[in-house]
This record gives C-alpha cells, sequence and structure tokens, in this order.
C-alpha cells in the first residue's frame, strides 16, 4: 500500500475513533465517503450467511431509501451472491469480496439479484468487508456499493479492503459493549 493510500486509512481511523456513543455508523459513513470515496457504505450486522449455524438476524445501518432494505430483505436476501458458498469462503478467507467476482460463477437467482435489483437501484458492483468482534465473535458485514459510470471497484479498493475490516474490530467492539444493558 502506498503512503497516500495510508494516509486515508490513518483519516478513517482516527474519524471513527473519535466518534461519539451511538454514532459509529453515521462517522463510519461519512470517513469512507471523504477519504475514500465509498459512498454510501451500509453496516449489515449479523448476517446469518457468516453465522455459525446460520443463526443470525441481520440488521442494517444505512442510509439506503427504505423501500431498497425492505425489498432487499423481503425478497432478495437469499439470492445475494456474497450469501453463496463462493461468497461466504471468500469473505470467510479473505475478509473481503466483491460482486463482480461473485457474478462470475453466480446461479441465474443471483445473476438477477445483482442484474435486476442492484443495477435498477444504480449499483453496478459491490465490495463487501468483514469485520468481526474479537470481544463477542459477532459478524458484521460493511457493504460499499460501486456506480460504474462514476467509479469501478479497483485493486486499490480491495486492499484497503482487506487491510480496513480488521482495523474496524476495535471500534464495533466498543459500539457493541455501550448498546449491551448494565448489571
Amino acid at each position: 500500500m502506498e503512503q497516500l493510500e495510508y494516509r486515508k486509512l490513518i483519516k478513517v481511523l482516527e474519524q471513527v475513533a473519535a466518534a461519539r456513543e451511538g454514532a459509529l455508523y453515521p462517522v463510519l459513513a461519512d470517513a469512507l465517503a471523504v477519504h475514500l470515496g465509498w459512498v454510501d457504505a451500509f453496516v449489515a450486522a449479523n448476517p446469518a450467511y457468516l453465522v455459525p449455524e446460520g443463526q443470525g438476524e441481520e440488521q442494517y445501518l444505512t442510509m439506503f431509501r427504505p423501500a431498497f432494505v425492505a425489498e432487499y430483505a423481503e425478497r432478495w436476501r437469499c439470492t445475494n451472491p456474497f450469501a453463496s458458498p463462493e461468497g461466504v469462503a471468500s469473505l470467510t478467507r479473505h475478509g473481503a469480496a466483491t460482486l463482480g467476482r461473485l457474478r462470475l460463477g453466480a446461479t441465474g437467482p443471483e445473476r438477477d439479484f445483482a442484474d435486476r435489483f442492484l443495477r435498477r437501484n444504480g449499483i453496478d458492483d459491490m465490495l463487501k468487508i468483514v469485520v468481526r468482534s474479537r470481544v463477542t465473535g459477532a459478524v458484521s458485514t460493511l457493504g460499499v456499493p460501486f456506480d460504474g459510470a462514476r467509479r469501478a471497484i479497483g485493486p486499490g479498493d480491495r486492499l484497503m479492503a482487506v487491510t480496513l475490516g480488521p482495523l474496524l474490530s476495535p471500534y464495533f467492539d466498543a459500539a457493541l459493549t455501550e448498546r449491551r444493558p448494565a448489571g
């Protein structure tokens, strides 16, 4: 990673570290947009496909329209290529995956997810990053949508993704600890 990329990464982490209680997601989304150009990043907490025995009940922290999130949860969540065996293997092994690479081996319904749902909503590709809590073992994914007309996922984005995921873990741990009731 080049020195400029490290500086961008440090800026994101400094901004996240300064987040006030309960404000991790909006601060993270803003830092990613400002310093990395990753606009509209969202967090999916507890995705079933990455939780042991599939016991996850995915929750979303996002700025996407509620109708988009509702349609995803009701109709498309099960055909998400990131939930495919190849997607889970990539996310587990590397800590990151791209929709573009997963789409190559996708099933028909998974390609429909990308072509009929995501593209209709202005998303041409997506980068997913695993953030695993060292304290609780909870898993979240940081999703970064890309609109090919504005910006495509590049090799630097993938390198940043695999570097960023583990570095965000302590901040997600702190956010989980803050939400727990005392006693």
